[in-house]
């Protein structure tokens, strides 16, 4: 009876000691307390992340059930497996949808589950509840830089820390040039593809590196006026010292809003612009579906994966119908041009860069051939043919 009782005993206590440690409880951490030891997928084991804001994320296991609140976030995750994008996707955010519409329908066509992923409304405004974010009970919330600010003033944080909805934060938009790599090197331990991070990574790098020592040989760097949206907002939006002004600036030019703004976007007079006078012009456009209600004094830049390159040329041109913009003189010297705006939030931002280079310092740059790279690439990291027009200058 006694060995019978130690046996029952022994079962026990094993039973237990695995039921522990199969269960232990993941933190989060904000610098101010404990995290769990770092690991990996090997054996499902724990997982600790580092988010672009510095935060440490602790995980029992391999996150399996994620959502993207920033739809766009298929930018990146298509770098870490291109034939399943959405893979452990359980939902995402609305915005792919109506901010690159060319893109989502090109994507919907080359993974049709794309259309099945559910949408949870847009932290950023404000209209994502933690109910909602509950109901596909999530391991974790990827959101942007931009949604942790939003929700870190509206209380959607402190909603979420209550209900033990873990999140991560990541950057492309607004200091690029920073948290490219970091945000790419986050979703590979999230996703468990760190090698597929990590290529991707050196890729960037690489172009980025070339093109920081090509531009420093400049004499002279070009006052660059970057207009957000240009035709799609009132003129003239811009930013300061982040987004795609920080390409302005590596890629050989002097990015005009970091001696205007007194914040990191916002918008300039068009009479401030002709006082300006900027030797270079760069306009991102999109393939953005226009609201009736909407007054648009000029049409925006039609670019994207539909578009063609004479109506782009013709949009392009059309943004000096702007009133007064005719005493500008970098159109009159065709010194103007224009970006697929998506670009200002993705991790191909760097060959943005490169294309920048281009244009701001032609003569140092003349041998890069950005559609060359941009097709490359574009083979390598998304699961659909390249098509439609990204880029588009007035001189060809």
């Amino acid at each position: 009876m006694k060995s019978y009782t130690k046996m029952v005993a022994g079962v026990v206590v094993a039973a237990c000691t695995i039921f522990v440690s199969a269960c232990g409880g993941g933190t989060t951490s904000n610098g101010e307390g404990g995290s769990s030891a770092s690991g990996n997928a090997a054996n499902n084991a724990a997982l600790t992340v580092t988010d672009v804001q510095g935060r440490e994320v602790s995980f029992d296991k391999q996150p399996e059930r994620i959502i993207l609140a920033e739809g766009r976030g298929v930018f990146a995750t298509s770098i870490l497996d291109k034939d399943k994008p959405f893979d452990k996707v359980v939902a995402r955010g609305s915005d792919l949808k109506t901010a690159a519409p060319s893109f989502y329908e090109e994507l919907e066509k080359a993974v049709p589950e794309t259309k099945d992923i559910p949408e949870i409304g847009n932290m950023a405004k404000g209209d994502v509840t933690v109910e909602n974010l509950l109901s596909y009970n999530p391991d974790v919330v990827i959101m942007t830089a931009d949604h942790y600010k939003a929700s870190e003033t509206n209380g959607m944080l402190t909603k979420m820390d209550d209900a033990g909805i873990k999140y991560v934060v990541t950057d492309f938009r607004q200091h690029p040039l920073t948290n490219t790599t970091k945000s790419i090197e986050l979703l590979g331990k999230i996703f468990d593809k760190e090698d597929k991070a990590e290529a991707f990574n050196k890729d960037w790098t690489d172009t980025v590196d070339r093109v920081k020592e090509t531009a420093a040989k400049a004499d002279k760097k070009p006052k660059t006026f970057l207009w957000r949206a240009a035709g799609w907002n009132d003129c003239c939006a811009t930013v300061k010292e982040s987004n795609l002004g920080e390409l302005v600036n590596v890629a050989g030019g002097d990015n005009m809003g970091d001696h205007i703004l007194d914040s990191e976007s916002g918008d300039i007079t068009p009479e401030k612009v002709i006082a300006e006078q900027p030797e270079k012009i760069i306009a991102t456009g999109g393939s953005w579906v226009v609201k009736p209600d909407k007054n648009i004094q000029v049409p925006y830049v039609t670019l994207g994966y539909k578009a063609n390159e004479e109506e782009a040329k013709q949009t392009l041109e059309g943004l000096t119908a702007t009133p007064g913009f005719d005493q500008l003189d970098a159109p009159k010297n065709k010194e103007m041009y224009g970006v697929w705006h998506q670009f200002y939030d993705s991790p191909f931002n760097f060959l943005a860069l490169e294309q920048f280079g281009v244009w701001l310092q032609p003569d140092l740059f003349k041998d890069v051939d950005v559609t060359k790279h941009y097709q490359e690439a574009h083979e390598k990291y998304l699961p659909f043919p390249n098509s439609g027009v990204l880029f588009v200058s007035q001189n060809g």
